[in-house]
């Protein structure tokens, strides 16, 4: 519960400097943003206590975080989502794939002073869970210290909750890698 609680101001606070640089452009897709937010706090506030949830709510929030995320770099990011799932009500631990997308978000398109990309590539089969992202960046402006807090809270929780995983990071031609192996089936077998 401590790891998660850490995440969510981070979460916060980017979402909310989302929102501010929207209405400093008087965008009309602000109201749009707010309402996704407040959709996203509420999922935060009365799910994500959970120990666990359906996959396909972990998604839907996912995808609502990524909205967010679309209206405000437009045409200087390319995203590609992929998902595999053959049984959305196959049980997750909630936010645990969000600090890895925000990674992407905020040292990837953020510091990008040209296009960039993230490509997201969640597979689910027989609840074996393989997630892949990948994401340019800019090496001048890489802030590693801040790269590792969200890979090093999803490291703790998958050690405190799954008994059966891998993490893998690369970071190659100014392309970061994570991969992440989670059977889903060993949360609370440790």
């Amino acid at each position: 519960q401590m790891l998660k609680n850490q995440m969510n101001p981070h979460f916060l606070f980017n979402t909310l400097n989302n929102i501010y640089a929207l209405t400093r452009k008087k965008s009309d897709e602000a109201p749009e943003v707010v309402l996704k937010l407040s959709e996203l706090l509420s999922f935060m506030l009365y799910e994500s206590g959970s120990d666990t949830i359906p996959i396909k709510r972990e998604l839907t929030f996912l995808e609502d975080y990524i909205s967010i995320q679309r209206i405000r770099y437009t045409d200087l990011l390319t995203l590609t989502f992929i998902k595999e799932v053959d049984d959305p009500t196959q049980q997750i631990t909630p936010l645990l794939l969000l600090p890895l997308v925000e990674n992407a978000f905020k040292h990837g398109a953020s510091e990008n002073q040209h296009a960039s990309f993230i490509q997201l590539h969640l597979k689910i089969v027989k609840g074996q869970l393989f997630f892949v992202i990948e994401n340019s960046f800019e090496e001048s402006v890489i802030d590693k210290q801040a790269k590792k807090y969200g890979l090093s809270n999803t490291s703790r929780q998958l050690e405190l909750l799954y008994g059966d995983y891998k993490v893998s990071v690369d970071s190659i031609n100014n392309i970061f890698k994570v991969n992440l192996f989670i059977n889903l089936n060993s949360y609370g077998k440790i």
